[in-house]
């Protein structure tokens, strides 16, 4: 199993990559990620009645 540090590189060195991407590609990557996510948010909830969205706040997501 990936741990918590590991995969907190690999997601800023992502960002870091997307920020020197086109605006328009990037727009297309962030749909498809997002359609993935909630999909398997979606599909996680159906199969075992938990919320993994519910301890997330995006209050503080927003305001960044």
């Amino acid at each position: 199993m990936t741990s918590t540090d590991e995969i907190t590189t690999h997601l800023s060195n992502m960002l870091a990559e997307l920020r020197k991407a086109d605006a328009k590609a990037v727009a297309m990557i962030w749909e498809s990620f997002l359609g993935a996510f909630i999909g398997y948010i979606m599909k996680k909830r159906r199969e075992t009645g938990q919320n993994l969205l519910a301890d997330i706040s995006f209050r503080n997501i927003w305001r960044r």
